[in-house]
C-alpha cells in the first residue's frame, strides 16, 4: 500500500529522519529548496509536499521509498532514468503536459496494435 498521500504518516516519517540526520527544520528546508514554514507545515501534518520536494526530501534524507509503499526498483534502463529524472524534476505544468502527451502517445500506440 502507498502511503505518501497520508499526510500524518508522511509527517512521522520526515520529521523521524530529519532528526536520525540531526538537521534541525532550517537545515534540512535550505537543502531541499523550501522554506523552514514549509517543512514545519510538512511534519505537523498540514500539507502533503509536491512530487519533486517529497524525492527531494527522501534524497536529502537518504529514506528508502519502502518506508512509503514504493517497492518497484528503478529500471537499469537510461532511456527510463532519463524520463525518470524529468518527472522529479518537474513542475505541476509540466507534470500536466507530461501525462497528455504520454496518454494520447499511448493511445494512438492502442490504435495501431
Amino acid at each position: 500500500m502507498m502511503k505518501f498521500d497520508d499526510k500524518t504518516y508522511l509527517a512521522e516519517k520526515i520529521r523521524y529522519y530529519r532528526k536520525k540526520s540531526k538537521l534541525t527544520q532550517s537545515e534540512l528546508a535550505k537543502r531541499v529548496g523550501l522554506t523552514e514554514q514549509h517543512i514545519s507545515r510538512i511534519e505537523s501534518g498540514c500539507y502533503i509536499p509536491s512530487l519533486k520536494s517529497f524525492f527531494m526530501l527522501v534524497d536529502v534524507l537518504d529514506i528508502d521509498l519502502k518506508e512509503f509503499g514504493f517497492y518497484k526498483k528503478i529500471p537499469e534502463d537510461s532511456v527510463k532514468n532519463k524520463l525518470i529524472d524529468k518527472i522529479i524534476n518537474s513542475d505541476e505544468r509540466e507534470l500536466i503536459l507530461y501525462d497528455e502527451v504520454i496518454e494520447a502517445l499511448h493511445n494512438g500506440l492502442l490504435k495501431i496494435h
